[in-house]
């Protein structure tokens, strides 16, 4: 067999080699590609969503949307719980989720020193968790844009006393949520620095009652029935508080102390608890930042399956604020209050 004839069949048989080699790769493409499929994706999912606490108008809207949306969706089944605003609830939610072999978690939950136990246990899991408003380490955080929501309201507190008050109150209550951590309290830092930058005198720093409000008008009302001896009897107060309760547990304070005309508030959440008192003749309470609880569900339920279908999400997702009052409640909720809106 000559030279040439030789190089020949050497050379067919590395182009053999090659295509063979190819072919291979390609089928060890084609079959990392199927071994590299979403593990999590499924035809329906078990969800467990425990909310904050069921006490609250704006977590019930928050949970009736929850609930709405998944029976729309027709492929998620939501396990509801209540972490009755304590840490310890939230962490044996998180338990008896992972007990079910739930999909992914949302939590709302208020406790930030449980925040790393539950993300722990649901990390050991293999499962995703989602924190409304009040974020986890490692979960994906839905909801508020704290200092901006803060900054809305203490820009409308200082205008209003710019105009009513000569530019100047006496006090300020600072009704807050410490045990909440950094982030919600973003919130309260966002109103009380909007207001003092935007009003036309500034309240004393010995003046600023900070006040661990617990969440609750209940709460609200007592420590500002304990704290109102410290102020003088005619002193014009303005308060910033974390969610409409506390408002109107202020108001409440204020009111039964007799000095309810000296007094104006902003909140937070717009729920219609609030939303009720800000439209009363006379209100004593300004307005409140909208979050729209009533719409967490329709926009945060759909990113949860995004996760679980391996599809991108933002670490943090965060809601549309408006400051709310009886100026303009008529253009977000004009069904809740027909007799008002129709004046």
């Amino acid at each position: 067999m000559n030279t040439r004839r030789l190089s020949a069949i050497a050379l067919g048989t590395v182009v053999f080699a090659l295509v063979v080699t190819m072919a291979l790769r390609g089928s060890a493409v084609r079959v990392l590609a199927q071994d590299s499929a979403c593990p999590t994706a499924k035809d329906s999912y078990t969800i467990g969503f425990a909310n904050l606490t069921e006490d609250i108008v704006f977590t019930q809207l928050v949970r009736e949307g929850m609930v709405a949306t998944a029976e729309e969706m027709g492929n998620v089944n939501l396990v509801l719980a209540d972490n009755r605003l304590d840490g310890a609830t939230a962490l044996a939610n998180t338990e008896n989720f992972i007990t079910q072999g739930v999909d992914a978690i949302i939590h709302f939950q208020t406790d930030e020193a449980f925040g790393n136990v539950i993300m722990a246990r649901a990390r050991a899991a293999g499962i995703p968790v989602f924190a409304i408003d009040i974020p986890m380490p490692g979960a994906t955080f839905f909801g508020a844009d704290n200092y901006y929501a803060g900054q809305l309201a203490g820009e409308a507190l200082a205008a209003w006393v710019n105009e009513n008050w000569d530019g100047q109150a006496d006090a300020m209550l600072v009704l807050e949520l410490p045990q909440s951590g950094p982030i919600p309290a973003a919130r309260m830092q966002g109103m009380e620095e909007a207001f003092q930058n935007n009003v036309e005198t500034p309240v004393a720093d010995d003046m600023v009652f900070h006040l661990d409000s617990k969440n609750t008008q209940e709460e609200a009302f007592r420590v500002v029935s304990d704290t109102l001896p410290a102020i003088d009897e005619d002193a014009k107060i303005v308060a910033v508080t974390i969610n409409d309760g506390t408002a109107l547990g202020t108001i409440a304070a204020v009111e039964a102390a007799g000095r309810g005309d000296n007094l104006m508030v902003v909140g937070q959440n717009a729920d219609p608890s609030g939303q009720e008192e800000m439209i009363k003749e006379n209100s004593r309470y300004l307005g409140a930042t909208g979050y729209f609880p009533e719409n967490y569900g329709a926009q945060l339920l759909p990113r949860v399956i995004d996760v679980l279908e391996c599809r991108p999400v933002p670490p943090s997702i965060y809601v549309e604020h408006v400051f709310i009052s009886a100026d303009n409640v008529c253009d977000y909720y004009p069904d809740n209050w027909p007799d008002f809106c129709s004046q």
